[in-house]
C-alpha cells in the first residue's frame, strides 16, 4: 500500500485529491491512510464500517470533488508520468472519458497491454468491452466525475469480479465523447494461482450466472450486442466454473452442465492451454482435466521463477 501511495506523490501532476477509502480494514491500512493525510493535505482519510469494492468507490466518489475521477487499488502502483498526459488530453479534446493502456505484473514479468478501442463512438467502445478487445477496468480510464451524477450510476452491490465492466458498459451506452491516450503507468498486480483459485461454490456458480442475466439486460435492445454478451459472459461461467469447480463438479455433472457450450468453447479465442481441457471436460472426465490444467499451470509458474 505503501508503494502505492508513494507512486501517486511521485506524479509530476499536483493538482488533484487522492481519497483513501478504508473499507472497515482489520490490517494496518487504517493507520497508513491516516499517516499519508497527515503529511500530505492533496490525501484524505476516510474510515467506514466493510462494504465491498463496490461501496467502496460509491462512498469516494459521494466525497470527491475533483473535475475527473480514476481509481487505484492498494496492491498496484503507477508510474511518475501518466495522470498529466491523460488530463491534458481530457482538456484538449473536452473528453468525458480518457482511456489509455495498462501494465499487467506478477511476481516474475511484467506485460503491456495495448488498449486502444476499435473507434471512439460511445457503441464502438460498448462493443469492445463485450468482446473483451479492451478491459472494463476504471483504474486505466480518467472519467469525468459528473457522468455519475448525470447517468444515475453507481458500482453495483452484492456483484463481484466485474463491478467496473458492468458500471462501465451502463456508462457507455449514453452518448459521450471518448478519446485514448497511446501510453500504460498503470500497473495492475496479477496473482496468478491464488487469483484464479479462489473459493468456488454453488453460490459462486449461480453468482456468474447472474452476472450474465445483467449484461444481457444492458444491451437487450440491440440483438448482436445481446447475443455477444451471452456468448462472453457463458466463456467466463464455463473456464471459472473448469479452473475452480472441483468443489462441487464431478465428471458427470461437469458435462450435463455444459455440454452445450461445447461448440461455443472451441469457436473461442480464448489460449489452447485452458480451450483443450475445458471442451474435452464437457465429454466427461473433468477431473482428470482439471488435474492435468493445474499441474501445467505450475509447471508454467516455476518456468517463470526459474527464468525470472
Amino acid at each position: 500500500m505503501r508503494k502505492c501511495l508513494d507512486s501517486i506523490l511521485a506524479q509530476p501532476f499536483q493538482d488533484y485529491e487522492c481519497l483513501l477509502i478504508d473499507d472497515g480494514s482489520k490490517d494496518g491500512s487504517p493507520a497508513i491512510c491516516d499517516e499519508y493525510a497527515a503529511k500530505d493535505k492533496r490525501f484524505k482519510a476516510f474510515h467506514k464500517p466493510n462494504g465491498g469494492l463496490s461501496d467502496a468507490r460509491n462512498y469516494g466518489l459521494e466525497r470527491a470533488q475533483g473535475e475527473y475521477t480514476i481509481f487505484a487499488d492498494p496492491d498496484d502502483w503507477v508510474d511518475a508520468e501518466g495522470l498529466d498526459k491523460l488530463y491534458d488530453k481530457a482538456k484538449e479534446t473536452k473528453a468525458d472519458i480518457v482511456m489509455c493502456d495498462i501494465y499487467y505484473n506478477d511476481s516474475y514479468r511484467q506485460s503491456y497491454s495495448k488498449q486502444e478501442p476499435t473507434g471512439l463512438q460511445h457503441l464502438d467502445v460498448l462493443k469492445d468491452l463485450i468482446t473483451g478487445k479492451v478491459f472494463g477496468f476504471t483504474v486505466n480510464k480518467l472519467i469525468r466525475r459528473d457522468l455519475y451524477k448525470k447517468y444515475n450510476l453507481q458500482y453495483p452491490i452484492g456483484l463481484y469480479g466485474c463491478e467496473d465492466q458492468y458500471t462501465m458498459c451502463k456508462l457507455l451506452k449514453n452518448d459521450i465523447k471518448i478519446a485514448y491516450v497511446p501510453i500504460a503507468f498503470y500497473h495492475y498486480m496479477h496473482y496468478g494461482q491464488d487469483s484464479l483459485s479462489r473459493h468456488y461454490d454453488e453460490t459462486t456458480y449461480q453468482h456468474d450466472l447472474r452476472i450474465r442475466d445483467l449484461f444481457v439486460e444492458i444491451v437487450k435492445e440491440d440483438e448482436n450486442l445481446k447475443n455477444l454478451a451471452w456468448e462472453k459472459k457463458s466463456l467466463y461461467i464455463v473456464t471459472r466454473a473448469f479452473q475452480s469447480g472441483r468443489i462441487i463438479f464431478n465428471n458427470l455433472h461437469f458435462k450435463r452442465t455444459f455440454n452445450n457450450y461445447k461448440k461455443l468453447i472451441w469457436a473461442s479465442e480464448m489460449s489452447l492451454f485452458i480451450k483443450i481441457p475445458t471442451y474435452l471436460s464437457c465429454y466427461g472426465c473433468y477431473r482428470f482435466w482439471n488435474q492435468l490444467f493445474w499441474t501445467g499451470f505450475r509447471i508454467k509458474q516455476f518456468i517463470k521463477k526459474q527464468t525470472y
